[in-house]
């Protein structure tokens, strides 16, 4: 499913060969306001599409994209792990705004089968396969329809995501490269929940429940109020921060601890 057609800004490189050093335009996006580089990306992609848990910092890309680009697809991994409460929280948002969800789920179709195929409790034996086939497989698929997505990450969530970059280039498995764009690298927790209070936006109810980082259930936990860490509370137990959807084809190579920078 792809977003309406729209002009695009033709001064822009339809196509970019392998990872080339960003250049047009790219260095005035670093210090630019998330609706400044919103606004460019609805300009100038156009095939785009958002990926949001619902989380948020999602939710600010949301609430500001979608009276600027009305129906883009908002892309969400429908692992068959996630909280009751995130399903929920999704669908009264989705309802409210209006919103254009497209679920994508892996191959195997559902936890049942997951382990019919690959045994019970992956996500505790082997939880990068796990990942690989819910998260990361569904989303790469789905991506060869598009020209560039938008993510709510930021750099103080970890020290993993320290250097996320406002827009980067992405290639996918097969080798076609799209562009990856986080309007809200240079914003900090405190300004994300400033513009969720400034326009009465609703946040995922497990926030209250002591949840930094709500990911799938088995594999999420509450955070002690004092951590700093917002990814400390997902895959206890094992030496894994990140599910993959950011570090795969990255032209540093794909990361998924902070052990590993």
């Amino acid at each position: 499913m792809t977003s309406p057609s729209r002009s695009r800004d033709r001064s822009a490189p339809a196509k970019r060969a392998g990872f080339a050093a960003p250049q047009w335009d790219y260095p005035r996006l670093e210090n630019a306001e998330p609706i400044e580089v919103i606004r460019w990306v609805v300009r100038t992609i156009e095939r785009l599409a958002v990926a949001t848990s619902f989380q948020s910092s999602g939710l600010v890309i949301l609430h500001q994209i979608k009276t600027l680009e009305p129906g883009i697809p908002v892309l969400f991994l429908d692992t068959g792990f996630h909280f009751d409460a995130t399903l929920e929280f999704r669908d009264h948002i989705a309802k409210q705004w209006g919103l254009n969800i497209v679920n994508l789920r892996g191959e195997h179709g559902s936890p049942g089968r997951q382990a019919e195929l690959y045994g019970r409790d992956l996500y505790r034996r082997d939880p990068n396969t796990c990942c690989a086939i819910n998260k990361v497989e569904p989303l790469q698929k789905e991506l060869e329809g598009y020209d560039g997505w938008i993510s709510g990450l930021r750099r103080d969530q970890s020290p993993l995501r320290a250097h996320t970059p406002i827009v980067e280039a992405q290639l996918l498995p097969s080798n076609n490269e799209i562009l990856k764009i986080h309007p809200l690298a240079n914003w900090t927790k405190d300004d994300v929940n400033g513009y969720l209070a400034e326009h009465a936006i609703p946040t995922h109810p497990l926030l209250e429940q002591g949840y930094a980082s709500v990911g799938c259930q088995p594999c999420t936990a509450p955070l002690d109020p004092h951590e700093r860490n917002e990814r400390a509370g997902r895959w206890l137990g094992f030496d894994k921060t990140e599910c993959g959807i950011h570090s795969f084809g990255k032209s540093g190579g794909a990361r998924e601890t902070e052990a590993e920078q």
